[in-house]
């Protein structure tokens, strides 16, 4: 039997190598860690809530039965006004009150209004009769209300209730409109989309589209960024040729602009990261069933709700990992699309409102019901 010796030298030399070894094998990548969301105070609705807003002072609820219902970011009711029909528009917090529209029905004629109510008792100041639709969509663009009405009309109107100026664009509108810094985008069901000076009323721009448009944005670099029915995502500029295309395998749900990239939501169950300046694909996450809502939580996470799960998940806008969850009842699932305000996710279920922080609540509070006023 023949023993090996190895000279000292080398075997000092092996115990280096082992050595060195031990830092890489110890210092393993870790599980990913998931955010804890603070549930800072729930208050249960007397109606399933549409909407959900909020400005300095209080937070907006639009629920069903044409009510409109404030809280405290503590939760605690405020005040709680029925206006009567239904609400037919987001909510809308300017300097001179809080803007939503109502429509109802008599007999057989459809009557929609835009209300100014008092953000501190909720009492209707004034209302400016609207063109007969099922839905509006509101902004503010300097002292003045800009209004989309589904039919295809939008006009301007100031304080007092005077048109600055009204233009019946198409027959209809298809999508959500898209409106920052004095532009609003719309895209009419004749498969057009149209840029519309908020200050004058003037068609800016019209391009049109292969297919019909289910989402609508705009790049930081001026470019019109829209979604079709067919999965496509395409940026447009002075053509009607996209830049770049990428396609999904179904239906563009939502669309937003984030840092240099593009959030699309699509019908195929994805969710898609992609740059912006080429339509390359960062990431992408499978979702359990078809996207239902999705928000974007301070340009960190990306808030989804798809129809098959229970909880409210957060994920990476950076990474595209699943960064936390927020999980609900049995059959409970978000009736209006999440905000935010001061750190606070305020989100709308089926069931309840809730205010949620991933920094942790200073009190956590519930707002119990109280007597309307």
């Amino acid at each position: 039997m023949h023993r090996i010796f190895l000279p000292i030298r080398a075997i000092f030399f092996l115990l280096m190598i082992v050595a060195a070894s031990l830092p890489a094998i110890s210092q393993t990548a870790p599980a990913p860690v998931e955010i804890a969301a603070s549930k800072c105070w729930t208050f249960p609705p007397s109606e399933v809530p549409l909407s959900i807003g909020s400005d300095s002072e209080a937070v907006y609820l639009a629920t069903n039965g044409g009510r409109i219902t404030a809280l405290s970011h503590e939760g605690k009711m405020l005040w709680s006004s029925e206006l009567g029909g239904d609400i037919s528009s987001n909510l809308l917090s300017t300097g001179s009150g809080l803007l939503v529209s109502t429509t109802s029905v008599s007999e057989g004629t459809t009557i929609s209004n835009l209300r100014y109510l008092s953000r501190e008792t909720g009492i209707t100041g004034s209302s400016i009769r609207l063109p007969d639709a099922d839905r509006f969509f509101i902004y503010q663009h300097e002292a003045n209300t800009l209004i989309a009405a589904r039919n295809g009309t939008v006009l301007s109107v100031d304080r007092l209730g005077k048109i600055n100026w009204k233009r019946e664009i198409a027959s209809s509108f298809v999508a959500e409109p898209y409106f920052k810094g004095g532009k609003l985008i719309i895209a009419a069901r004749g498969k057009q989309i149209f840029t519309i000076d908020a200050g004058t009323g003037e068609i800016a721009s019209m391009r049109k589209s292969e297919h019909s448009v289910t989402a609508l944005g705009e790049l930081a670099t001026g470019e019109i960024l829209v979604g079709d029915d067919r999965g496509n995502v395409m940026p447009l500029n002075g053509s009607d040729k996209p830049i770049w295309r990428f396609r999904s395998g179904g239906e563009i749900a939502t669309l937003f602009h984030t840092g240099q990239n593009i959030i699309a939501g699509s019908h195929d169950n994805f969710v898609y990261s992609i740059y912006s300046r080429n339509g390359d694909v960062e990431w992408k996450r499978r979702l359990s069933g078809r996207l239902l809502q999705a928000a974007s939580i301070d340009g960190r996470f990306l808030l989804t709700m798809s129809v098959e799960e229970n909880a409210a998940v957060l994920t990476s806008i950076a990474s595209g990992k699943i960064a936390g969850r927020i999980v609900f009842a049995d059959g409970e699932f978000l009736t209006a699309e999440p905000t935010t305000h001061n750190g606070l996710i305020l989100l709308a279920t089926n069931r309840a409102v809730y205010g949620y922080s991933l920094d942790g609540c200073d009190q956590k509070k519930d707002g119990g019901p109280e007597k309307p006023r």
